[in-house]
């Protein structure tokens, strides 16, 4: 009796997995799960054949001799077959396509020749199956042949997890060992006893932690295009980096979607992501496929020669070329693609992730070709890049390697320094001197650039500070502002308390600013630049004539002096026409003028000519240090 109620609450626990909507109805993750429906359907039917032999044998109903003999047989026929459906779901995870095919099907080859005898021994008589006179089986080779069978489906399955054991995620693998060995057990204890409470037991506790594992798969999907989202990509990727396999991972962006997004609607959008998705799913079999976020995949293959790297890239970009009809619409859409191969030289997951950003930041900066391999020479630009991030994170702890250079700005009229732009530089004892061009998009990059501003404004304050005479000489002295000194308005604040701290004369103070960082968030710049202005400081508009700036901003905002950007000064083609027209445009609205970048004395000519009053450049110095500054300012101003 407590055999039936044990094998009737396994029943009803399986029925409710069955008809559980998440089990059946989401799209689950990977054809092995789909796979472990079946070992659920196989345990059901030897359930229901087990209950209905058992009722005939404890005596509640009573069958005739053949369909007694009947049921009995085909209960004994469903223990191998649920074994063998079980672990051959265990080996399809594990085993490639080719050898799992192979392995079911030589396994299902000794289940079709068992059947077969058994189905027959049910039409002929006693062969396989001796029974007694109240219709129990007490002898025959039928069910010692289904306890080697069913065991021996068993043993595979734990060498094939044994040998894979490294290559499984760790949850996975328990609840595959822990089944495999629950059911040879089972068995085992079914052999001698003739009792199948623990085979009942056990299964149906091994199917509901599985159960519960298809529930913490759905987590790890991707909600709108149902295939593994980056909680799954980064544990797998850890996964692959622990045990050093090779393999090829690509990192899919899709450029400018949001401007699919902007002009077709998010709708579209969406359904554009999940053809994308499905594409590659169903292309790329050998591969899996996830969404990083937003139109960012990724997708991981065993290593590919490159031919074959070739032949995958071609097949993604000609898909996305095609496009895809919504809703009447034709999207097509253009893709960045990062390739990093393992295993790197310094192998963890974060370095990888860095690659292959760093890999499609590199596309995207030189805009040249759309698909790089991250190599070893941008294994060393990388490296370089995180070299000069760690010197900066080191200044800005000691701010002695901060350097301040300072270049002049001259008066063509009177030939002498009126003022000067201070520029930073970054020493470090490793490194050298290193370039502004080099580490401040590296700190913008990483969020350090205000605190570069604060360090410079500080050193600028100093030297006015400490040299009253030379600050009397200059008309102004410019320090450049980034879009995250603006934008933030606690950024501000903490610059103007910088200038309130410091006991000069604010209105010596230029801030070079670009009408890109004006742009960016003009609700927080206007906030800011009250905030700076309040003390007396004023701005000045750099980089003019590179295409940002418009006459509605030279209008509404109070720029007394503004610079030509030097691409225009050095552009000789044409006469020099184009500085001449912007030049022409700033003196009828009153503004001071200075031309950057004038390094020949072609250009100073030409500068002249024009009447720019104010150059900066090469031709009269480089950048220098505050001492030499110093000795020119006392030279030149004399």
């Amino acid at each position: 009796m407590e055999l039936m109620v044990t094998e009737l609450f396994s029943l009803i626990v399986m029925a409710s997995l069955l008809f559980s909507r998440r089990a059946l109805q989401a799209k689950l993750p990977t054809p092995v799960e789909k796979h472990m429906k079946w070992v659920v359907y196989t345990y059901v039917l030897y359930l229901v054949l087990a209950l209905l032999s058992h009722v005939h044998i404890l005596g509640f109903i009573t069958y005739t001799p053949g369909l007694a003999r009947t049921l009995i047989i085909l209960h004994s026929i469903s223990v191998p077959v649920f074994a063998l459906v079980w672990m051959t779901a265990f080996e399809r995870e594990l085993l490639s396509a080719k050898y799992a095919s192979l392995s079911a099907t030589v396994q299902t080859g000794f289940l079709v020749i068992y059947i077969t005898a058994s189905l027959l021994d049910i039409l002929l008589g006693s062969r396989l199956f001796i029974f007694s006179g109240s219709l129990l089986v007490t002898g025959g080779y039928g069910l010692p042949i289904m306890f080697r069978l069913s065991l021996f489906y068993t043993v595979f399955a734990l060498a094939v997890i044994l040998a894979h054991w490294r290559v499984v995620d760790s949850s996975s693998r328990l609840i595959m060992l822990l089944s495999t060995l629950f059911l040879m057990l089972s068995l085992i204890m079914f052999q001698i006893f003739r009792q199948p409470y623990m085979f009942a037991l056990s299964c149906t506790f091994m199917l509901l932690l599985r159960y519960l594992s298809w529930q913490r798969k759905e987590l790890m999907l991707d909600t709108l295009t149902r295939i593994p989202n980056n909680q799954a990509f980064q544990e797998d990727l850890n996964r692959k980096v622990n045990t050093n396999t090779p393999y090829s991972i690509l990192m899919v962006d899709m450029e400018n979607f949001r401007l699919i997004n902007d002009r077709y609607g998010y709708g579209i959008g969406d359904e554009i992501l999940r053809r994308f998705a499905a594409f590659c799913s169903t292309s790329f079999t050998e591969a899996k496929t996830y969404r990083i976020v937003g139109n960012r995949f990724a997708l991981i293959f065993p290593l590919q020669a490159h031919y074959q790297l070739v032949r995958i890239v071609k097949a993604l970009v000609t898909e996305t070329a095609r496009g895809w009809m919504v809703h009447d619409q034709m999207i097509r859409s253009h893709l960045n693609i990062a390739i990093v191969e393992l295993p790197l030289q310094a192998n963890t997951s974060e370095e990888v992730m860095e690659s292959l950003d760093f890999t499609l930041l590199a596309i995207k900066e030189k805009r040249r070709q759309s698909v790089i391999i991250f190599n070893q020479k941008l294994m060393h630009v990388r490296k370089r890049k995180l070299d000069v991030l760690s010197a900066i994170r080191a200044a800005i702890l000691d701010e002695s390697k901060i350097l301040v250079y300072y270049q002049p700005i001259v008066a063509l009229k009177e030939n002498r320094i009126i003022g000067a732009e201070a520029l930073m530089r970054l020493q470090d004892d490793r490194l050298g001197i290193i370039s502004p061009a080099e580490f401040i998009p590296g700190a913008e990059e990483a969020g350090l650039i205000s605190k570069l501003t604060e360090i410079i404004v500080r050193k600028a304050c100093v030297f006015l500070e400490t040299n009253p005479l030379a600050a009397a000489r200059l008309s102004h002295l410019s320090l450049n502002i980034s879009a995250d000194d603006l934008t933030t308005v606690e950024a501000a604040r903490k610059l103007a308390e910088i200038f309130e701290q410091t006991p000069i004369d604010k209105t010596i103070i230029r801030l070079e600013v670009t009408e890109s960082v004006l742009l960016s968030s003009p609700k927080a710049v206007s906030v800011s630049w009250s905030l700076l202005s309040d003390l007396g400081l004023r701005f000045m508009l750099d980089d003019f004539g590179t295409g940002y700036a418009n006459l509605e901003t030279l209008v509404q905002l109070p720029f007394e002096i503004v610079k030509i950007d030097r691409s225009v000064v050095s552009n000789g083609q044409n006469n020099f026409e184009l500085l001449a027209l912007i030049s022409g445009m700033l003196a009828r609205l009153g503004k001071q003028i200075i031309a950057e970048g004038v390094e020949t004395a072609q250009q100073l000519e030409q500068v002249r000519a024009l009447g720019i009053p104010y150059v900066q450049g090469y031709y009269f110095s480089k950048p220098v240090p505050e001492e030499q500054f110093l000795h020119m300012i006392t030279e030149t101003n004399k």
